[in-house]
């Protein structure tokens, strides 16, 4: 069994008046006060063309060996015990608990209509070779998602597929050294270098993932087997490496614990993917909520440490999309947006500001572009451009306006080498790209908001500060002035870009109802 060291001590619509710019401090005198609560609009939106799809990750090929046959060799290790145990480094992130809506796998509520691939018995499913095939990771997540939309509506429906999900891979197991494991019977390739994964492969976050699931199980049905299948898979994850054995973690040769999505046996290494690593963590979390666990809490440890280590070494790419995994290293949009979001709940669940910080680095280096705002311009020359993926101009067209005005965009995204661009919708610019310019160009309304729970804390060091309130549409509908004579502090409840500046907004004191444009001399811990 793997052990743990200690942990140390240590759309152009609006149409403005000319000459003013839609949304910007205002030119007269502004309420003292907002009547009542930031009314800004989020105009960040979901988009599922930036969503990843883990079913479509590597190059699925027919198995090249006999997977019946292997899985009766792996099944034979269960007598043969356990090796000498491992450790690994612990910094002392510790879980707390968080509410039902909070929790990591508690999101995603599925539809009533499932669109996707599935047999009769509502078992998500993955085609390729003319055939249908499991998918582990897609039935788990397909059954977080009914389990999500049961607690919702009460629908037996959802908990009928939920169930089905995870009965089919108890159904498959393989059992091995006492654990249970979720097996993939065909190959799969992963990108150039990489060794091909033969079937039965396992997946450290099918582990933790189906782990969650038997959680939820477990907790909505009070039915025991559900407990019996999260305990044997928590074992997965605590299991060293073992020739001709299922493994799912392992312990790198800087002594950091690994939830492995994809393992690879020869030389004990694997791919080292960020999120999957992640995702994995969620099902130690919500082990440990069930259970009270030390080990949950070890092994949670253990794998935040990992990525408290990695992400700013090997992962973050500095303004531009964060790398998919060590092993095939390349920036990848659609999983930047998850790491962000990962690290952001990391927080939540362990209060380590770390990884707040890593949540608002990687949004800086590459924000969530889809976005349904509108945005302002003010009189005078806009060029918009097309840009090549390496961020060379394809073309460009100039656009003079005698007054302000505006336009809708779809998106505001970072450009290969350059800065942050809004996507416009319509009008004389639509299809081109336009750079955000705070006093020329800025997206009304607040996009890439990141909340914090606990709040954290943000520094004013003397000086004279300004606090904007806003509505709906992004206009300012009152200011605050401040000046500080000395050095104080606020709790920082959530950041953003509202009305094109990166804005901070406190949940106790003077500025309350307020967004505090950045400027100098104000920093958040």
């Amino acid at each position: 069994m793997i052990t743990a060291k200690s942990p140390p001590v240590r759309r152009f619509v609006a149409v403005v008046a000319a000459g003013a710019m839609v949304g910007l401090a205002p030119a007269g005198t502004a309420p003292a006060a907002p009547p009542g609560p930031d009314r800004s609009a989020d105009v960040s939106v979901v988009d599922p063309g930036w969503a990843p799809d883990p079913l479509a990750d590597g190059v699925p090929q027919l198995p090249s060996r006999d997977v019946a046959k292997t899985k009766e060799q792996q099944r034979r290790a269960r007598a043969s015990g356990v090796t000498a145990a491992a450790t690994y480094a612990r910094d002392g992130h510790l879980p707390k608990p968080l509410p039902l809506a909070a929790q990591p796998t508690n999101s995603n509520p599925a539809p009533l209509v499932d669109r996707g691939l599935h047999d009769a018995q509502g078992v998500r499913m993955f085609s390729f070779a003319g055939k249908t095939w499991n998918h582990p990771v897609g039935q788990a997540q397909w059954g977080l998602s009914n389990l999500a939309a049961y607690r919702i509506s009460g629908d037996k429906r959802f908990l009928d597929r939920a169930v089905a999900n995870a009965q089919r891979n108890i159904d498959r197991r393989v059992e091995s050294r006492g654990a249970w494991w979720y097996p993939y019977d065909f190959d799969l390739s992963r990108c150039a270098g990489r060794p091909l994964l033969r079937a039965p492969w396992y997946s450290g976050m099918a582990q933790g993932e189906m782990l969650s699931l038997f959680v939820g199980l477990a907790e909505i049905t009070g039915e025991a087997k559900w407990r019996t299948a999260a305990d044997q898979t928590f074992l997965s994850l605590t299991l060293p490496v073992v020739a001709n054995a299922p493994w799912a973690s392992w312990v790198d040769p800087n002594g950091y614990l690994w939830l492995e999505e994809y393992p690879v046996t020869f030389g004990t290494t694997g791919e080292r993917v960020l999120n999957g690593h992640i995702f994995a963590l969620y099902g130690v979390y919500d082990y440990w909520r069930l259970t009270g666990d030390e080990r949950a809490v070890a092994v949670f440890d253990g794998a935040a440490s990992t990525v408290r280590r990695y992400v700013p070494t090997h992962f973050r790419v500095t303004r531009w999309a964060s790398k998919y995994s060590m092993g095939c290293a390349q920036p990848h949009v659609k999983y930047h947006q998850v790491h962000t979001a990962q690290n952001l709940k990391l927080y939540e669940m362990t209060t380590s500001a770390t990884f707040a910080t890593y949540a608002y680095l990687l949004r800086s280096d590459y924000p969530a572009p889809a976005v349904n705002g509108a945005v302002s311009c003010a009189a005078g020359t806009h060029v918009g451009y097309t840009f090549s993926s390496t961020g060379a101009v394809r073309s460009q067209k100039s656009l003079k306006l005698a007054r302000a005005s505006g336009a809708q965009a779809s998106q505001r995204v970072r450009v290969y080498g350059r800065g942050i661009y809004y996507q416009i919708a319509n009008g004389a610019l639509a299809g081109y790209l336009v750079p955000e310019a705070y006093g020329q160009r800025v997206l009304l309304g607040k996009a890439v908001e990141h909340r914090y729970n606990p709040a954290r804390t943000l520094s004013f060091q003397p000086g004279t500060y300004t606090g904007y309130a806003y509505d709906a549409a992004g206009n300012v509908t009152g200011s605050k002035r401040l000046t500080f004579s000395a050095a104080s502090v606020a709790p920082l409840g959530a950041t953003a870009w509202v009305n094109g500046q990166l804005s901070y907004q406190v949940t106790a004191g003077a500025y309350v109802g307020y967004w505090l444009p950045h400027t100098t001399g104000l920093a958040f811990t």
